[in-house]
């Protein structure tokens, strides 16, 4: 029997022995439901809203969504899902003209709306016990070496470039969005920081990038007067 969160009010249940059963089409589709919905949500108000808002907006009630998913099962189905979106784009992004991968890049993300409130969960959440997220995130890294190795290529982007500079780049534009409820002010700030990154620039030296531990640590503090993500605590005390 799992621990389940008190505050989501869900109702315990044995869900290794629910995984040995056949998925019947209907119980595919109300779990295609809850993941849509779940999405949608997160995008709005980050990945730590009370489920019964996840519910509702998936037109069912606690316990239903219970069944399916507990809170981190959940999140789990919807960052991979957005990760093999993320990682689809950058290859198609790939097969763009050399000089304009980045920018093919962050238009991408933002045409498919992945660039939301829960993009930095996304990207950073601490999640050791899945296996395919790991694997997508490995190659979303690959992948984003390869696109800054062929904007350099090109003489579009400048040497001392790395992966984390795009999170950053990402992580601004979807504040500025997210701030003006509007995408133009998003547009100005990506093409100033674009630039920013162009070997032009390059007689002002970039200071040293951070590590990929020190940037999660920035991007995923507990917001000011709420209590840690119960996900990102019970994963890094099995992580210990």
């Amino acid at each position: 029997m799992e621990a389940i969160d008190p505050d989501d009010n869900l109702v315990p249940m044995d869900r290794e022995r629910e995984a040995t059963r056949p998925m019947r089409r209907d119980a595919v589709t109300s779990r295609a439901r809850l993941v849509e919905a779940a999405r949608g949500v997160f995008a709005e108000r980050g990945c730590e809203v009370p489920l019964a808002d996840v519910a509702a907006a998936a037109g069912v009630g606690v316990a239903t969504l219970s069944r399916h998913f507990d809170r981190t099962q959940l999140v789990e189905a919807v960052i991979e899902q957005r990760l093999v979106e993320h990682v689809s784009v950058i290859e198609e992004s790939l097969a763009a003209p050399r000089e304009n991968v980045v920018l093919s890049y962050v238009h991408g993300l933002g045409e498919r709306g992945l660039v939301d409130r829960s993009l930095t969960r996304t990207m950073t959440l601490d999640l050791p016990d899945s296996e395919a997220i790991a694997r997508l995130r490995a190659k979303l890294r690959q992948r984003q070496v390869e696109l800054i190795a062929a904007g350099q290529r090109a003489g579009t982007l400048r040497d001392g470039v790395v992966p984390e500079d795009l999170v950053l780049i990402l992580m601004t534009v979807q504040g500025m969005i997210e701030r003006s409820n509007a995408s133009s002010p998003g547009e100005r700030v990506l093409a100033i920081l674009v630039a920013g990154l162009n070997p032009a620039a390059s007689d002002v030296p970039l200071p040293t990038p951070p590590e990929a531990e020190d940037l999660l640590e920035i991007l995923s503090p507990p917001s000011r007067g709420r209590r840690p993500s119960p996900i990102a605590s019970n994963s890094r005390t099995t992580a210990r």
